[in-house]
């Protein structure tokens, strides 16, 4: 293997936790928006709370990575695709502003608003980018850009369901933690229906395709017999399993546009220093989070009452 293999490798890892821990965030923003329950917010702000703002570390490393080791490859992306860029880039600040200024103003209606609209539009973006990288198309209004955005944006739907529902269980109590297993139920068949249809119709021909396919049924499964902690292990495999298999469409020329060897071999080195504080701390902060105690149902959660 070569170091431009393991730098795509890398990127790789970097956009399958960001799609995993971000991109539940923005799912959970997406349920925050459509959710008319208030029990449902507060479970929904309580899981945000520690770590929605850490998980864009994930996008930075990805960004850095696709810089420094593809240069050429980063240059055409940003120039030829700066406007969905753009727009996901001011979701993510909209978001992040509108989710803390709703704590010092909860009475401010566009808050919500704003914060669950910028929750779909920024994966959407990035999606639609992908998707056209993948498939060598030209725009993100093309046919693949729009089936890129709608796929990632209900991804994301579906994976915050799937982790709120033990966390509302823990949190809320069975009542509430029920809202969100028919919210995943919903969510998961409705990216079966999109996934499977639109791999063929753009050619995927991945194992991981069928990868993704039979961990989303067992999933499915998993949330009909209430096995609550373990889906969360299938439906990650099944979300990560299509970022995977669609990236082997790219057919991008890694020798021609990678970097040179020893600038390659720097960065390995960074990321691994770097990794040693990272990776220990980010598994620290779910740690700490995990073992806060909850009050249960009628009791509080992120300073609002469930019952």
């Amino acid at each position: 293997m070569s170091y431009a293999d393991a730098a795509l490798g890398l990127i790789l890892l970097g956009l399958s936790a960001y799609l995993l821990f971000g991109g539940a965030d923005f799912g959970a923003g997406l349920w925050h928006l459509l959710t008319r329950r208030r029990a449902d917010k507060d479970v929904i702000e309580h899981a945000m709370g520690p770590l929605w703002e850490a998980n864009h570390v994930w996008l930075v490393f990805v960004m850095v990575m696709s810089w420094t080791a593809f240069p050429p490859v980063f240059a055409d992306i940003m120039s030829a695709h700066w406007v969905p860029l753009s727009l996901a880039a001011l979701g993510i600040v909209a978001r992040g502003s509108t989710f803390v200024f709703s704590k010092a103003d909860p009475d401010q209606p566009w808050y919500p608003w704003i914060f669950g609209l910028s929750s779909i539009v920024t994966p959407y973006c990035l999606g639609s980018v992908a998707a056209v990288v993948a498939t060598g198309g030209t725009t993100w209004l093309s046919l693949a850009g729009v089936y890129g955005g709608v796929l990632t944006t209900a991804l994301c739907a579906y994976l915050a369901a799937v982790y709120l529902i033990w966390d509302a269980r823990r949190l809320a109590g069975y009542e509430i933690s029920m809202h969100f297993r028919g919210y995943a139920l919903v969510s998961g068949a409705a990216v079966g229906l999109l996934a499977l249809p639109g791999a063929a119709a753009l050619g995927v021909r991945s194992p991981l395709i069928l990868l993704s396919t039979a961990a989303g049924l067992a999933s499915l499964v998993m949330i009909a017999r209430r096995a609550y902690l373990a889906v969360r292990v299938t439906g990650a495999l099944a979300v990560v399993a299509v970022l995977w298999g669609a990236a082997g469409m790219a057919g991008l020329d890694l020798d021609a546009a990678a970097a040179q060897d020893t600038v390659l071999q720097v960065v390995f080195v960074a990321l691994g220093a770097g990794a040693l504080v990272l990776v220990p701390s980010m598994a620290w902060l779910f740690v700490l989070f995990q073992r806060a105690d909850a009050d249960g149902v009628g009791g509080t959660v992120s300073g609002h009452r469930t019952g």
